[in-house]
């Protein structure tokens, strides 16, 4: 049996166009040249990036991306991802500096090690089993309003541990002087820029898993549970269940996330779980585009890119975020990746007009919901004979 020639040249076109459109290819472009052009700022003659902003970067798109595992794909805002965030890091900073503390009596203690990848395991199923417990508790017992209320309380218990247990955590000082691990004895990771690449693979490894995540029947059941969990019910999927599973899977990559911002500060501090933090990656996400794959990784880079560029030009450089951040909202709700669907689909001019001109928005979505209209001609006018 043979194919047709045009058939297998289609074929090829489509798999060439899936492959350059693929979300992971764009992440690692992103990551590829992050290092040269984060902070860059062009008007005052510097056109070199900071590596240092490129690293911080890529840890909160992967923090913004596993929180945006549950904001975007199930549909449940969470005001405390920071908590996860500070266990992996916490955990990561006791492991590698060591701690003595009594406990009830007990003394506990542990020498100073540099095995990053026992304190990695450590970092994700303490953040883990914390969240499937939470998860057992909060999930099927609230939702909406209600389950993100709750999470921010719960976030304050593990701030207000780590800034009152001294004994532990340093306190309000937190843990200084965390040494990198060394694990090819030549001290790579102590160099900036190798740092960066080694949290640059890991995060795109673990971005790898998101994405298989969200493209899994899981995945799927997860969107439908979003867009209306009494119809995901009604066709027998357990809707609690999913949702339990999903805050788990969403805290882990959290959790990842602390473990490299802990190597790369070599410090930790009560400020990593505050509701600040929390309330970042909700910025990321919603600039970026929280129902989609790439929106927290662009959200993360723009964030930092307008936090470096604003920040000199102004001491008040919050509010001006703020300010941004309101008007994109109000602008492109869909985010930095809606509007590149947008010129996608109608084409910049029209784009352009939507976002900026209600009249214009409404005539281009009424055309779109009308079916065509098909005049009659002069042959199917004519009376037959």
């Amino acid at each position: 049996m043979t194919v047709p020639f045009d058939k297998l040249r289609t074929g090829s076109e489509g798999r060439l166009r899936g492959l350059l459109t693929h979300p992971l290819l764009w992440t690692a472009v992103l990551f590829a040249i992050l290092p040269f052009v984060a902070g860059a700022t062009p008007w005052t003659g510097n056109w070199s990036g900071f590596v240092g902003i490129a690293t911080t970067m890529v840890i909160f798109a992967l923090f913004a991306s596993g929180f945006n595992l549950l904001f975007g794909h199930v549909g449940e805002l969470s005001f405390g991802h920071a908590m996860f965030f500070t266990i992996g890091a916490y955990a990561t900073a006791l492991f590698s500096n060591g701690f003595s503390v009594n406990v009830f009596g007990l003394a506990l203690q542990h020498g100073k090690t540099d095995n990053l990848f026992i304190a990695l395991f450590l970092s994700v199923a303490i953040a883990v089993l914390w969240a499937w417990l939470l998860a057992r508790v909060v999930v099927p017992r609230s939702s909406g309003i209600y389950f993100s209320m709750i999470t921010l309380a719960f976030a304050q218990v593990i701030f207000f541990v780590t800034y009152r247990w001294s004994e532990l955590t340093g306190g309000e000082d937190g843990m200084q002087n965390i040494a990198r691990p060394n694990p090819t004895g030549f001290g790579w990771l102590a160099d900036s820029f190798h740092l960066y690449w080694f949290c640059a693979v890991c995060v795109f490894l673990a971005l790898c898993l998101v994405h298989y995540i969200l493209r899994s029947p899981f995945g799927s059941v997860l969107h439908a549970i979003r867009e209306n969990k009494q119809r995901a019910r009604f066709l027998g999927y357990d809707v609690d269940k999913y949702r339990v599973n999903a805050f788990v899977l969403s805290a882990m990559f959290p959790a990842i996330a602390g473990w490299l911002w802990t190597y790369y500060q070599q410090s930790i501090n009560p400020d990593a779980g505050s509701v600040e933090y929390s309330g970042n990656v909700v910025m990321m996400s919603l600039l970026g585009g929280m129902q989609t794959f790439l929106g927290p990784i662009l959200g993360a880079s723009v964030y930092y890119e307008l936090q470096n560029n604003v920040s000199q030009l102004t001491k008040y450089w919050e509010a001006w975020i703020g300010v941004v951040f309101v008007v994109f909202v109000l602008v492109g709700p869909r985010g930095i990746m809606g509007l590149f669907d947008d010129v996608r689909h109608y084409g910049f001019a029209t784009a352009f007009r939507r976002y900026f001109s209600r009249r214009a928005r409404v005539e281009v979505d009424m055309q779109e919901e009308l079916p065509p209209v098909i005049e009659d001609t002069p042959a199917a006018t004519k009376a037959p004979s």
